[in-house]
């Protein structure tokens, strides 16, 4: 399956950036956090953006965000 980028998808909508986020009933700083992988997207949130922008939650690709402490303890095999 073909994937593409939160902004992508909302870019494909024809939807700026605060357009989307006052849509979605965020902050255009927390779509921007969300579209470069920064934060990670609640599922709702997702769901409704996938829903605004015309696709399916599945095709949207989410950057992976690293959190730090916590993933150096996953990849090492340690307790969390």
């Amino acid at each position: 399956m073909i994937q593409i980028s939160l902004a992508a998808a909302r870019v494909n909508a024809n939807l700026k950036q605060d357009e989307a986020a006052k849509m979605l009933g965020i902050t255009p700083r927390t779509l921007s956090q969300y579209e470069h992988g920064k934060w990670v997207i609640p599922a709702t949130t997702l769901r409704k953006a996938a829903k605004i922008y015309g696709v399916p939650s599945d095709m949207i690709r989410l950057e992976v965000v690293e959190d730090g402490e916590y993933d150096e303890k996953i990849l090492n095999n340690t307790t969390v």
